[in-house]
């Protein structure tokens, strides 16, 4: 595993991979998300899930801080970011067939975790949510800052 760098900005890119132990789901996943850019502006990433039963899928965002919703291709939610992206990354949108949520992510260790909190409002009321990510690596695929 690499040394994350330690951001004096945004979120840095690179792999970030699912710590299930710590983390606590709606429902139990594995996953590994890849920040492709993550700039002042906007952010594109991608990630891929697998649940208990090895059904696996794939999805992607891009989307700018301060944006309109995007959709998140492979999952059918609109989502937007409502923060500036030295203070970490602040989503909201609606998961069809729960409600509304909003996710927060911020860096912790010196940047080597990433703790997403996140609450989703349902018709039976408030749920609760934290995925613990740790840091896996540099992007295979460093993104064109162009």
């Amino acid at each position: 595993m690499q040394k994350c760098p330690h951001p004096s900005g945004p979120i840095p890119t690179g792999v970030w991979v699912l710590n299930e132990s710590r983390s606590k789901l709606l429902s139990p996943k594995a996953m590994t998300l890849w920040i492709i850019k993550n700039t002042q502006d906007e952010l594109t990433w991608v990630a891929v899930e697998t649940d208990p039963t090895r059904l696996t899928k794939v999805m992607s965002w891009a989307g700018r801080y301060g944006g309109v919703p995007q959709v998140v291709v492979g999952a059918g939610i609109e989502a937007r970011l409502t923060s500036k992206a030295n203070d970490g990354i602040r989503t909201e949108g609606n998961f069809p067939g729960s409600g509304p949520f909003v996710e927060m992510c911020t860096l912790v260790e010196g940047g080597r975790r990433m703790v997403c909190t996140g609450t989703v409002t349902t018709q039976d009321g408030v749920l609760t949510y934290l995925e613990d990510f740790d840091w896996f690596g540099e992007s295979p695929h460093p993104a064109a800052m162009g």
